[in-house]
């Protein structure tokens, strides 16, 4: 039985490097990603830093449960001669896991990175509509004092459409998404799986143009994720 408690541990242990491993080798990986788009004569530029607040129910064996994600990310992406922009993000959580009659509340703090494709085709000067793909990695390690720590970990695909409409220095942009994720939580009790409960959602953006190169978005959510983010953005 001990024999069997320690291989159990030594996977967790595995995964959790493999976890961190990838980690620190993305900020490497992003300049792979960047330098291939340059190669394929890119045009500009840009950088953001957002901060987000999010609810959003989650799919366990035993129910579903309420999840609520804080965090800052930060994004570089390169535009191409043909109006594809390739990107990337990298951003540090907090994430609490609502518990119900029979399991806890769970806190973990954690990384995201993500990577992401963006197309955008112009139909007039005030109005273009907006493609979006995304790809991420998220994993936490739990946010106890205990020496025995579960760790989450899951990927999450997302797509997106949205229409925008530009007047003077704003910007009003509906979409909607529809996201997938595949998660697990494991440590000493068996391994929990997860799943997105809603995963068509909707959401609006109001970017405000400071400069013509600069903006200020605010971005609120329902559907699949509940909340918003506020961000600060520069695209060359």
């Amino acid at each position: 039985m001990s024999d069997s408690y320690d291989s159990g541990r030594q996977v967790v242990a595995c995964q959790a490097s493999r976890c961190r491993v990838v980690l620190f080798l993305w900020p490497g990986l992003l300049l792979l990603l960047l330098g291939f788009a340059g190669q394929v004569k890119a045009e500009w530029t840009g950088v953001a830093f957002d901060i987000y607040d999010t609810r959003s129910d989650w799919e366990f064996s035993e129910g579903t449960r309420e999840t609520k994600i804080s965090g800052i990310n930060l994004l570089i992406e390169e535009r191409t001669a043909s109006g594809l922009s390739v990107g990337a993000s990298l951003g540090y959580m907090t994430i609490r896991i609502d518990g119900n009659d029979t399991v806890e509340t769970k806190k973990f703090d954690g990384e995201n990175l993500e990577i992401y494709l963006r197309q955008d085709l112009s139909i007039s000067e005030s109005l273009a509509l907006e493609f979006l793909f995304n790809y991420g990695f998220y994993a936490g390690d739990e946010n106890t004092s205990s020496d025995d720590r579960d760790d989450i970990n899951w990927n999450q695909l997302g797509l997106e459409f949205g229409a925008s409409f530009q007047r003077a220095n704003f910007r009003f942009t509906p979409f909607v998404s529809y996201t997938d994720i595949d998660g697990d939580i494991s440590g000493d009790d068996p391994t929990e799986t997860f799943t997105l409960a809603d995963e068509i959602g909707y959401g609006v953006r109001l970017d405000f143009f400071t400069e013509s190169t600069a903006f200020i978005r605010v971005e609120l959510l329902t559907g699949s994720y509940d909340g918003g983010y506020l961000s600060f953005v520069r695209r060359y």
